[in-house]
């Protein structure tokens, strides 16, 4: 294993989860040293911040999994791409990171949240499905024209929209190794998105 390259991360975390997809995809040897979320002492001074992801390589320090898909493609380009040089699909790979961030997201960090009460909010609950059910019909519209969300090959477009609606299919799709998978698959539920939910499964075959 290539110890130059050192993802640290939070499992449960779907920015994590993108990009240990993105590395899997791009075959970038690293090694991944898992994070308490109680105790973040060790990433505060890698980084300066507080939050999961983070890439080291090298001398080099990257956070936010945004940043991070980028420096891994302008890195490391003789593996699969994640954006593109046409500058409509770089667009276009964008938009959908903004609609990951703006639509999905924010229901899974809700359910999050729920996961530190001792008594869930149903209503917060159904808001979530709700949010995650109109996302994942705007992607079973995407999906009718092609495999994946951006041309026909993953795109980061996949790996940030895939993981954030993975919490909405986890009864579908699987595992529910961890009570975190557990509490989503009891809450949330994708429904009516045939395509989507076999989306999923495609892109989850690169996390690891």
């Amino acid at each position: 294993m290539d110890s130059s390259v050192t993802l640290y991360a939070l499992p449960a975390s779907p920015n994590t989860m993108k990009v240990r997809a993105a590395l899997a995809y791009k075959k970038i040897p690293h090694q991944r040293i898992d994070i308490d979320p109680t105790r973040r002492d060790e990433i505060v001074q890698l980084s300066g911040q507080p939050l999961t992801p983070i890439l080291k390589h090298g001398s080099a320090i990257v956070y936010d999994s945004y940043g991070i898909l980028r420096y891994l493609d302008a890195n490391w380009r003789g593996t699969g791409a994640l954006y593109s040089a046409d500058r409509p699909t770089m667009k276009l790979i964008e938009s959908w990171e903004l609609f990951a961030r703006t639509d999905p997201g924010p229901a899974i960090s809700t359910m999050f949240g729920q996961i530190r009460e001792t008594q869930p909010d149903l209503a917060k609950i159904r808001g979530a499905n709700e949010t995650l059910n109109r996302s994942a019909a705007k992607v079973e519209e995407t999906l009718s024209k092609g495999e994946w969300l951006v041309g026909d090959q993953p795109t980061a477009a996949d790996f940030t929209v895939g993981m954030a609606l993975y919490y909405g299919a986890v009864a579908a799709v699987g595992p529910e190794a961890t009570p975190v998978a557990g509490l989503f698959a009891k809450h949330l539920k994708i429904e009516n998105a045939p395509k989507t939910l076999g989306w999923i499964r495609r892109v989850m075959e690169w996390h690891r």
